[in-house]
């Protein structure tokens, strides 16, 4: 079914730090493979200021959970828009959606009128044992304990690896913002652009290789950002593009994110001496709008 990691996870939180009162509990995190999803979890219960640690540990006990589907991606590369050809930005950001995982999800597989199904619901889909060329899961447990070869069986779209993910809710732009550290991918695919498995027979010769060794830092924006369990939709852009360069302050494999109590972003590399020849550090990115090329007194 795949290994399974999971390095680093995230709770959406107020200014403060805090869970926020008479809101669920969001949390964050992403599956770190090449070709790993990001996934959100959301209690059936809200948080109220005062609960001890055992009561919010309770929360965790029941929820939703999403898988993020980046709908724009181009499947060929994991960093472009298949619209475009050219990476995702604030100004023109890609569009993505939260489907939720469950055997009595009522959502539609991104691949569903692919594999000419249209009506189908990702429950029916996750529990019909010939879906997209892959097992059935008769229930919630199995499903989860296999989440990569699930999703894949959806057609959710792969992603380059996402080692960290980290939510900033004091965000330069004033807008609670997610921040991925997408580290690499460099191998082949296991789906095409529509989410269809790839025929194993003919993968090695069909599947395109992603080839992105230098990775990115992507921003995910909820389209409800001040109510991130009831979202069901985000958009996404590319705020740091690995570089393959032996130029002072190039990076290429992010690996772990920091955010800082103002909103500032950091991110420490993980293979840069490899890629660059200089080692892993840690690395300022800088998202304030007021330092964009052509602000008074900003000079390139």
């Amino acid at each position: 079914m795949g290994r399974a990691r999971w390095e680093n996870a995230c709770f959406a939180t107020g200014a403060d730090g805090r869970l926020v009162d008479g809101q669920p509990i969001v949390i964050y995190a992403g599956n770190d493979r090449r070709g790993g999803r990001i996934w959100k979890f959301v209690t059936s219960a809200v948080y109220s200021d005062g609960m001890t640690a055992p009561q919010i540990r309770e929360m965790l006990d029941d929820g939703t959970l999403y898988v993020a589907h980046f709908a724009d991606l181009d499947n060929s590369t994991g960093q472009t828009l298949l619209s475009t050809g050219s990476e995702p930005t604030e100004g023109n950001p890609g569009q993505g959606r939260w489907i939720e995982f469950s055997v009595d999800s009522t959502d539609t597989p991104p691949n569903a009128a692919a594999l000419g199904q249209p009506n189908i619901t990702v429950g029916e889909a996750l529990k019909d044992v010939d879906y997209n060329g892959i097992g059935g899961f008769p229930n919630d447990t199995i499903a989860r304990k296999c989440l990569f070869t699930a999703a894949t069986k959806l057609g959710v779209m792969e992603t380059n690896r996402p080692e960290d993910i980290e939510y900033n809710y004091n965000d330069f732009s004033g807008t609670p913002r997610l921040y991925v550290a997408f580290t690499n991918h460099t191998r082949q695919v296991a789906l095409d652009q529509s989410g269809v498995l790839f025929d194993p027979a003919s993968h090695a010769a069909n599947s395109p290789n992603r080839g992105d060794s230098a990775g990115s830092v992507m921003s995910i924006q909820e389209g409800n950002p001040l109510d991130p369990g009831a979202s069901t939709t985000f958009t996404f852009f590319t705020a740091y593009r690995g570089q393959l360069s032996t130029a002072v302050g190039a990076a290429a494999a992010p690996d772990n994110i920091a955010i800082d109590r103002s909103g500032g972003v950091w991110f420490g590399t993980d293979g840069n001496f490899s890629r660059n020849g200089t080692a892993d550090a840690v690395y300022y990115l800088d998202m304030d709008p007021a330092h964009k090329a052509g602000m008074p007194g900003v000079v390139n």
